[in-house]
């Protein structure tokens, strides 16, 4: 098991809420042992063991709401326990209580890598009375549930990439979208051989995000192109080693990926 958590909690900085090991199913509590601990990962620490034994315990520390760290550490871990070449582990992630930025990063991980095959929370109702649960406390769905995403590999079309690279190419110059096209398909004649201008222009350049239309949707577009700010940024993304160990990673050396991975800050707890 991986936690992935801020500093701030993973050190005891932000105090704990109320906590307590009910009985399964029921709000009836006779364990004593939260009261006074007010580190969360003390908390999960000891009932990860009173309720598991002894087990492989992990916990990695990230900033919480910056996508970019949260991206880098769950894509890093995932290969750290799902190496290539190796049977690796049968991966379940917990979208429960983690920022929305964090279950983001978690969300675009698993479709791109296809290794997390399942998702899932915890619906409780009323948070404020019965948040402090430890254990599943009711049968009553309308006050506690359990449900399940499943989780199905996306393919990344390198049509996205190719046509931000063609248009890297021009620098800042403006590409129609014909000239755009048919460098496109001289370069990469397997990809974009049957494509025409009208798809080109609905599925790709309407709607990419990286593609900078000349003029607007009120005063009209001219059928030019030119790389954006955000484009530059996506390709940097579509290029890193981490994108790669994703989604082709037949591409890189098994040296590649474990240097890849060998930063990662992760710790057993």
């Amino acid at each position: 098991m991986v936690i992935f958590t801020s500093p701030e909690i993973a050190d005891g900085r932000e105090k704990a809420y109320p906590s307590v090991d009910n009985e399964y199913m029921t709000k009836t509590v006779r364990k004593k042992w939260t009261e006074g601990l007010e580190n969360s990962l003390e908390i999960v620490k000891k009932f990860l063991y009173r309720e598991f034994g002894d087990g492989d315990f992990y916990v990695c520390e990230v900033d919480v709401n910056n996508f970019s760290e949260c991206f880098e550490a769950i894509v890093k871990a995932l290969l750290k326990f799902h190496f290539p070449g190796k049977v690796g582990k049968h991966v379940w992630a917990n979208l429960t209580g983690g920022t929305n930025v964090l279950n983001a990063a978690l969300m675009q991980t698993a479709y791109l890598s296809g290794l997390i095959p399942f998702m899932y929370y915890t619906f409780v109702s009323n948070l404020k009375e019965h948040g402090k649960f430890l254990k599943p406390f009711s049968r009553n769905k309308r006050e506690f549930d359990f449900q399940g995403i499943y989780i199905f590999k996306t393919r990344f079309d390198e049509k996205y990439r190719f046509i931000l690279e063609e248009l890297q190419e021009t620098k800042e110059e403006w590409l129609s979208d014909i000239e755009l096209l048919c460098r496109l398909k001289r370069r990469h004649p397997e990809v974009f051989a049957d494509m025409n201008l009208i798809s080109l222009r609905r599925d790709f350049l309407n709607v990419m995000l990286g593609v900078e239309r000349k003029g607007d949707r009120i005063s009209g577009q001219e059928k030019l192109n030119r790389l954006s700010q955000h484009g530059e940024k996506i390709l940097k993304i579509l290029r890193s080693p981490l994108f790669t160990a994703l989604t082709r990673r037949n591409r890189l050396s098994l040296h590649e990926i474990r240097k890849l991975i060998n930063d990662l800050k992760i710790r057993k707890i």
